[in-house]
């Protein structure tokens, strides 16, 4: 794997043609979890993907969008056209290079606007493959979690933090920060999630886990680098 850690000349030489940018958000995640989290898990698992398939890494873009925090200190969020035009520059930057294979991966499930960024770029120029790889899930990650239908850091976040850097989960808030609204995810695009939960949290965390964190780390990057494969035989049969 070649990263951001490598030189210029390493990285020519190497005739790498595949890229993997992390993107995660800052923002709050309840009582017990960092603001940073979704960066942190980001680039941890982007890393992941890259080792498995040989691609060069780049390191993580903390922030994107993430209006459904809205009112919650520490937050941060850029417009949607903001990061749309961020994500393009970047990919037909790689492109000028020769790298012609990009894959974005993002562990913040709000941002909503990488689908058509990256629907244009694959539209508009036929010598690039961008993939958008976010929200992974099989049965195997479903089957490790009680708690069903959580979305924000419950169960699941909780877990991979306890796993990838316990030392930034306050544990004895955890316990009791649980919250699970009786409304669709979808009315976010009408009311952010601190005036819905009061904790906002949007699942249940005291049920998290560092083996329900370990084992969901890896089942995502399996799970990622398989859908990556299939959807590079996929985009190379059809031209």
């Amino acid at each position: 794997m070649l990263s951001y850690y490598n030189t210029s000349d390493e990285i020519k030489k190497s005739g790498v043609d595949t890229a993997v940018i992390p993107i995660g958000s800052i923002e709050q995640h309840g009582p017990h979890l960092p603001i940073g989290m979704d960066h942190l898990a980001a680039k941890t698992i982007a890393k992941g993907i890259a080792e498995k398939i040989g691609a060069l890494l780049y390191p993580s873009i903390p922030f994107s969008t993430c209006y459904e925090h809205k009112g919650s200190k520490g937050t941060l969020c850029m417009r949607p056209i903001t990061l749309y035009q961020v994500l393009q520059d970047l990919v037909l930057n790689l492109r000028e290079q020769g790298i012609n294979k990009v894959i974005f991966y993002i562990w913040h499930g709000g941002v909503f606007i990488a689908g058509p960024a990256i629907r244009e770029l694959n539209a508009l120029y036929d010598d690039v493959t961008v993939l958008l790889v976010s929200e992974v899930t099989n049965n195997k990650i479903e089957a490790l979690f009680e708690t069903k239908g959580e979305m924000h850091a419950g169960e699941e976040e909780t877990s991979l933090m306890l796993y990838l850097a316990e030392e930034t989960v306050r544990k004895d808030k955890m316990m009791d920060a649980g919250f699970m609204p009786s409304i669709p995810r979808n009315f976010l695009n009408y009311v952010p999630i601190p005036k819905i939960s009061k904790t906002g949290v949007w699942g249940n965390p005291s049920k998290a886990s560092y083996e329900k964190g370990k084992l969901l780390y890896e089942y995502v990057v399996e799970e990622a680098v398989r859908y990556i494969n299939e959807a590079f035989k996929v985009v190379e049969s059809c031209k």
